[in-house]
C-alpha cells in the first residue's frame, strides 16, 4: 500500500510541477493541444491572389496570444495557478481594460488577407462616386469615410465578382496578421521608438494618411516596413473594420477564431451595438498603434480615418 501512495504522490508531483511549468511558459491551454495537437504559430504559405487589383496573401492554421497586459500586472505563475484555484497566494494577475483576459486562440482555418489596406483607386472600382478623405485623397491612399456596411457591401461586391467569399476579417484574424508571430506590443517588438519605420502615426506622418505599403522615406529618415508576414499599415495609417460586434472585455470569447458564416457575426452579439476597429491612425500616438488596441463605432457610421482591409476564406484548395 505505502508503494502505491508513493507512486501516486511522485506522479502527482510531477503533474503540479508540469502545470506550473505549462502556465509559467504561456503554452497553450491543454483542451487546445488535445483537440488540435501542437501546431505552429501559423503564416504565409506561400500562396497569394489579386482580385480587382487588390493583392492577398493565404495565411495558415495555428495558434497565438491574443490581447494584452499592457493596462494591467501579469502577476508571477504562482499567483496565476492560485488565480484559477481562487487562492489567496503569490502575485495574481490585475486585470483592466478591453484587451483581457490575455488567452491563446486557434486559427482552425486558413484564410486570405489584403496585404495593405484598401485604396482609394481600389473602392472606386466599387463606388466612383466616394468622397475621399480630406486627409487621404490620393489614388494609393486608403480609402476613409467607409462606413461598416459599406464595407461590407464592398466586399459582397468583391464575392460577385471573383466568385469567392470575401469578406472583412474578424479581431482574432486581424490581431495574428498584425502580430505576425510576435508576442509583444507590436510585431517588431516593444521599443515604440522603432515604430516609424513600420508605421505612420502622430510622430511621423505629417498630418496626413500615406500612401499604403509605401517605401519611401520621410523627413527622419524612417521607411514604412512590412511585418514579418509581409503584410503593411496594420500598426497606424488609418483605422480598419473588423467584422466582431464589441465586447467589454475576451470574456467567455471562444478558443476557436470563427471563419467566415452567412449571419455575418464572428463572435455572439455584446452589449454594445458598434462594431470593432484596429490598426491605428495617423494622428494617434504609440500607444493607439499597439497590435492588441481595440475601438468600436456604431456600423452605420463613417470616420474620416476610418477603412478596411478585405479578407477572403475559407476556400477550397
Amino acid at each position: 500500500m505505502m508503494r502505491v501512495l508513493a507512486i501516486l504522490f511522485g506522479v502527482a508531483v510531477v503533474v503540479g510541477v508540469g502545470a506550473v511549468a505549462w502556465i509559467a511558459l504561456d503554452l497553450p491551454p491543454v483542451s487546445l493541444v488535445a483537440r488540435s495537437g501542437f501546431p505552429p504559430a501559423g503564416g504565409p504559405t506561400g500562396r497569394e491572389k489579386e482580385i480587382e487589383g487588390v493583392r492577398f496573401v493565404e495565411i495558415g492554421t495555428g495558434y497565438f496570444r491574443m490581447g494584452s497586459w499592457f493596462l494591467c500586472t501579469k502577476g508571477d505563475a504562482l499567483g496565476r495557478i492560485c488565480k484559477m484555484f481562487r487562492l489567496p497566494w503569490g502575485k495574481q494577475p490585475q486585470e483592466k481594460g478591453d484587451e483581457v483576459p490575455v488567452r491563446w486562440v486557434r486559427i482552425r482555418e486558413a484564410y486570405w488577407i489584403a496585404v495593405t489596406e484598401l485604396t482609394n483607386r481600389q473602392y472606386e472600382r466599387f463606388d466612383p462616386e466616394h468622397e475621399r478623405g480630406e486627409y487621404s485623397p490620393d489614388d494609393d491612399s486608403p480609402v476613409v469615410n467607409v462606413s461598416f456596411e459599406e464595407a461590407k457591401a464592398y466586399c459582397a461586391w468583391l464575392s460577385k465578382r471573383s466568385g469567392l467569399r470575401a469578406r472583412l476579417s474578424s479581431e482574432a484574424e486581424w490581431e495574428n496578421a498584425c502580430r505576425a508571430g510576435s508576442r509583444t506590443e507590436y510585431c517588431f517588438g516593444d521599443d515604440e521608438s522603432k515604430l516609424g519605420e513600420y508605421a505612420w502615426f502622430d510622430a511621423n506622418a505629417g498630418r496626413r494618411a500615406h500612401a499604403v505599403g509605401t517605401k519611401r522615406p520621410n523627413a527622419w529618415g524612417l521607411y514604412d516596413r512590412p511585418n514579418a508576414w509581409g503584410l503593411y499599415d496594420l500598426h497606424g495609417n488609418v483605422w480598419e473594420w473588423c467584422e466582431d460586434t464589441y465586447h467589454k472585455d475576451y470574456t467567455g470569447a471562444p478558443e476557436d477564431a470563427r471563419p467566415w458564416t452567412e449571419g455575418g457575426e464572428v463572435w455572439e452579439p455584446g452589449a454594445s451595438p458598434g462594431r470593432v476597429f484596429r490598426g491605428g491612425v495617423w494622428f494617434w500616438p504609440a500607444v493607439g498603434c499597439r497590435s492588441a488596441y481595440r475601438r468600436w463605432l456604431h456600423p452605420g457610421l463613417r470616420d474620416w480615418n476610418l477603412g478596411f482591409r478585405p479578407c477572403l476564406g475559407p476556400l477550397d484548395r
